[in-house]
């Protein structure tokens, strides 16, 4: 898993040709498939996959004002419907969901679905995660320059997570961006997002696995069996990914025109 990581950070994003048909992905067990949709692909994918949507998320979409958040809606969740239908062998038109009393989205037909996932976007990026039955958590964040970080994420963040920003003042956007993006991944995982006691989980760096892996624990008790990784796609970038499969494969794809 460490070897698959430190390839996609440094060796760049590995591309597939194409989206592949409905049922024609594999996703092995013990595996996370991180897909990655750029601005500049979000109208033809939209294009060419906005038949896959419902009736209510047509409607969704159509109450966007702005023309680009429209085509960003469409392309995201038109995409996931893809993605899916590929994972799980149906249509992807004929998938339904749900939403958890925090607002998780799940798949509730096929009932059998074991698949799990999570979706994040951000100013030119968005990610998609999907893995077996886990619980698995995404963010992606874009730095945002001369950005006063005092006082963000209070009674959000832990003591010790507030410790660490503090040490980094005045320089610390990037310090900010990766404990938010690794708190938004974990809670997206356990399913209560920020509704739930985000303060009382923290997310450190892991120094038994080193650079790119950090941990996470629960009024001090550390949270075992999970799999918890920093996502760089450059610079001004960062994302996290937190999945409750220990030691997991994570590999990146990229959706490229169809």
């Amino acid at each position: 898993m460490q070897h698959d990581f430190v390839t996609a950070r440094n060796a760049g994003l590995t591309a597939s040709p194409s989206l592949p048909e409905p049922g024609g992905l594999s996703l092995p067990q013990s595996a996370v498939h991180v897909w990655v949709l750029e601005d500049a692909l979000v109208e033809p994918v939209g294009s060419a996959l906005a038949h896959t949507l419902s009736p209510d998320e047509q409607q969704r979409a159509q109450a966007y004002i702005h023309e680009w958040h429209r085509n960003d809606f469409i392309a995201r969740r038109s995409l996931l419907r893809w993605l899916i239908g590929g994972y799980l062998a149906c249509k992807p038109e004929s998938l339904r969901f749900s939403v958890t009393p925090f607002g998780k989205p799940v798949v509730q037909w096929p009932h059998a679905a074991r698949i799990a996932f999570s979706v994040s976007h951000t100013d030119g990026m968005t990610l998609l995660a999907f893995a077996w039955d886990c619980r698995i958590g995404v963010d992606v964040e874009r730095r945002i320059d001369g950005l006063d970080v005092g006082g963000l994420g209070r009674g959000i963040f832990s003591l010790i997570e507030e410790e660490a920003l503090d040490r980094m003042r005045p320089d610390a956007a990037a310090t900010l961006l990766s404990i938010w993006t690794r708190k938004e991944a974990l809670l997206k995982a356990l399913g209560t997002g920020l509704s739930g006691e985000p303060n009382a989980y923290t997310t450190e760096d892991d120094l038994l696995f080193g650079a790119g892996h950090w941990c996470a624990s629960h009024r001090g008790k550390a949270i075992s069996g999970w799999t918890c990784l920093d996502l760089v796609f450059g610079p001004d970038v960062r994302a996290a990914l937190a999945v409750s499969i220990e030691d997991a494969s994570v590999t990146f794809h990229r959706a490229r025109r169809l």
